[in-house]
């Protein structure tokens, strides 16, 4: 019966473990790719990186001259300047992560603001 009771508490506490780093991972856009929602933390040009936390996690987000940074407009969306984006910001990160777990963004959309 003891073991039986110990298999048990293993096993959930296993599961609640992959769902909590689930929940973390960056979810399957609808467009393709990877996505991360999240406020920017901090931008820096230079190493072509922006920080965006979602909730209490942050995740480096990657991008490069093809990465296309775009806002809502209406039903549409726009080009904008990557230069619009600032700390605080509403964001939504399109792109792809590989075998490191490094965040290539190609799209990052600017949320209208809360």
């Amino acid at each position: 019966m003891q073991r039986r009771a110990l298999l048990v508490a293993a096993a959930g506490l296993l599961l609640s473990v992959s769902v909590g780093v689930s929940k973390a991972a960056p979810k399957e856009g609808k467009m393709g790719g990877v996505r991360w929602h999240g406020r920017i933390v901090r931008v820096n040009k230079d190493e072509m990186t922006m920080d965006v936390r979602k909730g209490t996690i942050p995740k480096t987000i990657h991008f490069d001259s093809s990465t296309q940074f775009v806002k809502n407009a209406g039903k549409k969306t726009e080009p904008i300047d990557m230069s619009t984006l600032k700390e605080g910001d509403d964001v939504i990160c399109i792109g792809t992560s590989d075998e490191k777990g490094d965040f290539r963004a190609t799209t990052v959309q600017l949320q209208p603001g809360r």
